[in-house]
């Protein structure tokens, strides 16, 4: 559709469609990643990366020709990488409390 039809605001159409078109790349990733905005920002870079791919094949251009945000190829790199997926799928709220109950023994103790 970005290659073949003019499309008169692809960023509106990205916004639109970028949860359906990155469902696959979520689900791979796993359900264990607990940080979702980092990781939601990962998977939908990922998507784009995929989605340029397709876009540069047809035609030869790259996502930002056709006024689209350029994937940060780089990121494909770290996804493919376990011991960076793990870290990301730490409980922050979990780790709040956790710290919270910390800081509050601290300064119970220390009065």
């Amino acid at each position: 559709m970005i290659v073949f039809c003019q499309v008169g605001d692809p960023i509106k159409l990205w916004g639109k469609y970028r949860e359906s078109l990155s469902e696959d790349i979520r689900r791979q990733m796993g359900r264990d990643n607990r940080n979702s905005e980092l990781v939601v920002d990962i998977v939908y870079n990922q998507c784009l990366i995929l989605l340029e791919d397709i876009v540069t094949s047809m035609s030869g251009k790259s996502l930002l020709h056709f006024g689209l945000p350029r994937p940060i190829r780089e990121q494909s790199i770290m996804i493919n990488n376990r011991k960076f997926m793990s870290e990301l799928a730490y409980d922050t709220s979990r780790w709040i409390q956790v710290v919270s109950v910390g800081v509050s023994k601290f300064n119970h103790e220390s009065s």
